[in-house]
């Protein structure tokens, strides 16, 4: 089943293969050739306003649009469109995700980041570099080596930093992964934590090796329930990180 986000690019999508629909045709003319498919898409954003745009800002705006179907309707309705595609808050509201307004008296207690990256280099292209966009679109805070080091700093005492500043890490573990010294230091870190406190924190995600690999290398991560970057696209593995984090800040 296609989300919110899905359904909306999709129609966003068909525009670019919509010519602006003519309504005068000559006297004479073949009537059948003025259907134009701009009649189509709009019935279907209708479908899309019913289904989810009423309770929208601009949703009596497109009601109003679809009620008298002028001859800019199909213009207006892109336009809005474009606008919703736009409303971050919006979108995460119908993907499940919601905010959490945190007391100023508790902010200072939270930790610097959201999460943790931990990764093979090699594995940045094929994977984690997609996931890290996906991440960042709903707002996360991130340690990536990629973008969290800078020119000048230690780099060895950064990471460690950060590994003791991230609320969770997500483990992006892949046979890149095993045997790497910071890998595995990065790893030891966390779970380290993680039996100290008593609180779950390490998100393991398989990449492009088995629960069964993971089992023979790392039997205390394997006993924690883990993703496969195969199930799920990088966007999906963004919003169950989102609701992990959300559960979290509900309990604090």
């Amino acid at each position: 089943m296609a989300t919110f986000e899905e359904e909306l690019n999709a129609l966003l999508d068909r525009t670019k293969n919509i010519s602006v629909p003519i309504m005068d045709f000559s006297l004479g003319g073949d009537v059948d050739s003025c259907i134009d498919p701009s009649e189509d898409w709009i019935n279907d954003v209708e479908i899309f306003y019913d289904k989810y745009l009423k309770n929208h800002a601009l949703g009596s705006r497109i009601e109003t649009i679809l009620f008298h179907r002028t001859s800019s309707a199909y213009t207006e309705l892109v336009s809005c469109l474009r606008s919703i595609s736009r409303d971050q808050d919006f979108i995460n509201k119908m993907n499940g995700v919601s905010t959490v307004e945190v007391p100023k008296y508790k902010a200072k207690t939270l930790p610097e980041y959201d999460v943790f990256i931990s990764h093979a280099n090699k594995d940045k292209l094929s994977f984690v570099d997609e996931l890290n966009e996906s991440l960042k679109k709903l707002g996360v805070s991130i340690f990536y080596d990629k973008e969290s080091l800078e020119w000048g700093d230690n780099w060895k005492e950064r990471i460690l930093d950060g590994t003791k500043k991230a609320e969770f890490a997500i483990i992006v573990i892949s046979e890149n992964f095993f045997d790497r010294e910071w890998t595995e230091k990065e790893l030891s870190e966390f779970l380290n934590r993680q039996d100290r406190n008593g609180q779950k924190l390490i998100l393991p995600i398989v990449h492009n090796i088995t629960n069964e690999d993971l089992r023979k290398k790392y039997p205390k991560v394997a006993d924690i329930q883990a993703i496969d970057s195969k199930t799920y696209t990088c966007d999906q593995i963004a919003l169950l990180f989102a609701k992990q984090l959300i559960k979290r800040l509900k309990t604090m």
